[in-house]
């Protein structure tokens, strides 16, 4: 399958490449001494295209043993830079970390390949992390796994909902969203404070935190925790936001739905036309 990787700069026209892959997951790669900056991009099975939008130079890796059709320990769900380093993780307990130009497995005890039937099967959907050192992995069934740099610790949890998404912000903000309005705050050290309330039943497969607030992607609406509660947005922009992927940086938070692009800079939200789709209009 064909994927269609692009991406939009303020000021600058969009550009893309097609990735022949089944892509589930992108993330950047920041420019180095030695390497210009890499859009990355994270097939199911393993394949990972790193590609520089400068040069339009790419070339494409393969982790070893990930995959069903490519290999035999399960499909792959996310990719991060962490550190200086690309994280991938996935089905079957499987999380990698690449090393000058190879994929090494950090499974190790309690981390564990299982059968898919065993109870202790884990899929982890996201990773991130403050440094090599310093990384989350977040699953099924309430799993939430910190790495040392040398050793993995279960961090217990008074939730067994499927976990989504993870995003480490600012020194030891760790947030963790997941099914049936589960939302998590905290970190390995301190421990993890459910902010969720009750009444909320939305899955929450991304998160941002932006200008104090915690905006919440899911497929029926874009949420806000503003510290207290969590409430749907409403943006003004008719027809409303439809999202699923919420991601910000300084200045900007961003929400990516299935064919919705919108921009909130901390006072106007700004529906943005993709140039490969019909524009949005009530």
């Amino acid at each position: 399958m064909s994927a269609h990787v692009g991406r939009l700069e303020i000021g600058r026209q969009w550009f893309y490449h097609d990735v022949n892959a089944n892509i589930v997951a992108v993330c950047q790669k920041a420019q180095t001494a030695t390497e210009l900056r890499q859009l990355i991009a994270l097939s199911k099975e393993g394949e990972v295209e790193l590609w520089t939008s400068k040069n339009g130079s790419s070339f494409i890796e393969k982790i070893p043993d990930a995959g069903v059709r490519l290999g035999d320990l399960g499909y792959l769900r996310s990719i991060r830079e962490i550190g200086n380093s690309l994280f991938a993780c996935g089905f079957n307990s499987q999380v990698y970390m690449r090393q000058g130009g190879a994929w090494i497995s950090l499974v190790s005890p309690p981390l564990k390949h299982q059968h898919a039937a065993s109870n202790d099967y884990v899929v982890f959907n996201q990773i991130d992390g403050f440094s090599e050192q310093d990384v989350y992995a977040a699953g099924s069934n309430g799993a939430l796994y910190h790495w040392s740099g040398r050793a993995w610790k279960k961090i217990p949890l008074k939730t067994d909902e499927n976990l989504e998404c993870i995003r480490c912000y600012g020194v030891d903000d760790v947030w963790v969203g997941g099914a049936n309005g589960t939302l998590l705050n905290g970190n390995a050290t301190k421990g993890f404070k459910d902010v969720s309330d009750v009444t909320d039943n939305e899955t929450f497969w991304s998160l941002a935190p932006f200008q104090g607030n915690v905006y919440l992607g899911t497929t029926k609406g874009l949420f806000v925790y503003n510290g207290h509660a969590i409430e749907r947005v409403v943006t003004g922009l008719n027809p409303e936001v439809e999202t699923y992927t919420v991601d910000s940086t300084e200045d900007a938070l961003w929400s990516i739905g299935v064919k919705d692009l919108v921009r909130f800079d901390g006072e106007a939200w700004i529906r943005i036309d993709h140039p490969d789709n019909p524009p949005i209009r009530p």
